[in-house]
């Protein structure tokens, strides 16, 4: 079960993101990135691809750099969830575009019949509430703060960058 917190000031969470082969149900996990922050400091780095059993259309591996032959030996989801899980520790969760990305998870749990619950704060509702800016896409956040972003549309940049902006906000 995954509940929705609207908390700034959390020094120690889980910041991840998710890369996929689409936007709609049908599509399946290829990437999950991770940061643990402890006591507001970035303190370990998950990131795996995932192998997502079926084709990534062109327009994704060119959106995310990610290709078929990338993940053609990858772990599959029902792998590489148990390990993220494992990586969160029990810790809140933090998202930008929480549900976009909670409801792959949430997916891929009743898939697989897994049960699990999760706190996760949304940077994306979080910006609304704290800035008037004329738009709230990560990519433009990070580029109006200032946050340095090696590879943006990779999950593991683009965990570290909602870390950072969450991170901003308290």
């Amino acid at each position: 079960m995954i509940t929705y917190i609207s908390k700034k000031g959390m020094q120690d969470f889980v910041a991840f993101d998710l890369e996929t082969t689409g936007f709609g149900a049908p599509a399946r996990i290829t990437e999950i990135g991770a940061v643990k922050v402890r006591c507001g400091e970035i303190t370990e780095r998950f990131d795996t691809l995932v192998n997502p059993g079926m084709p990534i259309p062109a327009g994704i591996t060119a959106l995310t750099g990610i290709t078929n032959a990338m993940v053609a030996d990858a772990p599959y989801i029902h792998e590489a969830l148990p390990v993220f899980f494992a990586f969160t520790e029990g810790l809140p969760l933090v998202a930008h575009n929480a549900r976009f990305d909670c409801g792959f998870i949430q997916r891929e749990m009743e898939r697989q019949d897994l049960e699990r619950e999760f706190c996760v704060a949304d940077t994306l509702s979080l910006a609304r509430k704290t800035w008037k800016l004329p738009c709230y896409k990560l990519g433009f956040l990070t580029d109006y703060f200032l946050i340095a972003q090696e590879e943006a549309h990779r999950a593991w940049c683009d965990a570290e960058a909602t870390a950072k902006l969450y991170l901003m906000m308290c």
